[in-house]
């Protein structure tokens, strides 16, 4: 397979690194530039499932050296959306059935607990998802893609915090990275921007009432909604999935 030289975004455009972006060793700001750069890149699909990378190319396009991008790509190997075949080269990790299985299983277990036990927090506390919704439904009508799957962590992230289990984010966005690939795949298909929105309203609904059963079913319901993307982004793009 021939490599592509991608258009990734600039350093300066890139969105902030998330607070636990240091958890993994980094050289220095440059480096953890880089890594949110490029996965970003991946996440929201400017770099296909199954594109060939090369790190002499990504560094052209980011114009710094290739030791933060092959920081970057040690990284995101570690995370699973890229992935080194022996004697091939670096890649865009393809699509999984049974790894998108098992992100459901573990985001289930952590996430609708973490949903039940929020609505008994603090009123104050709960009102403050009604603001990152709205801001990520903002991002969402002006297509701004990126920004609206960034919101879309900070979302969930910000439900464990008020549960009282903010350290359960760890396990739980490694669960999560390709769960937003196939959100931001099925965009054009399924508009599942406004199906992600029109959820997060729903459980924000549940939590600010207080009502924990509820808002742990809808959650469970919204983590189970990427299983409906699957079988059409399938039919249109089979080379994105593992065999």
């Amino acid at each position: 397979m021939a490599r592509t030289r991608p258009h990734i975004p600039d350093l300066a455009a890139a969105p902030a690194p998330a607070p636990d972006s240091a958890e993994l060793p980094a050289r220095g700001a440059m480096g953890r530039e880089a890594y949110t750069a490029i996965r970003q890149a991946v996440l929201d699909c400017t770099f296909l499932p199954g594109m060939a990378l090369s790190e002499q190319a990504v560094s052209q396009q980011l114009q710094v050296s290739r030791a933060p991008v092959r920081e970057a790509f040690r990284r995101l190997v570690h995370e699973g959306l890229l992935e080194v075949v022996p004697q091939r080269g670096t890649f865009v990790a393809r699509l999984d059935r049974a790894r998108i299985a098992d992100a459901i299983f573990v985001r289930e277990a952590i996430e609708c607990k973490a949903a039940e036990l929020a609505a008994a927090a603090p009123l104050a506390q709960r009102k403050q998802l009604i603001e990152i919704v709205q801001r990520q439904a903002r991002a969402s009508a002006r297509k701004d893609y990126g920004t609206h799957l960034a919101t879309d962590e900070e979302f969930h992230r910000a439900i464990l915090a008020i549960a009282g289990h903010p350290h359960a984010w760890a396990p739980l966005r490694l669960a999560r990275t390709g769960m937003n690939r196939i959100r931001h795949l099925a965009i054009p298909s399924v508009g599942s921007n406004r199906i992600a929105i029109d959820h997060h309203r729903e459980i924000v609904d549940a939590i600010v009432a207080g009502k924990g059963k509820r808002a742990a079913d809808l959650m469970r319901a919204h983590i189970q909604s990427p299983l409906t993307y699957v079988d059409a982004i399938y039919a249109e793009h089979p080379e994105y999935f593992d065999e």
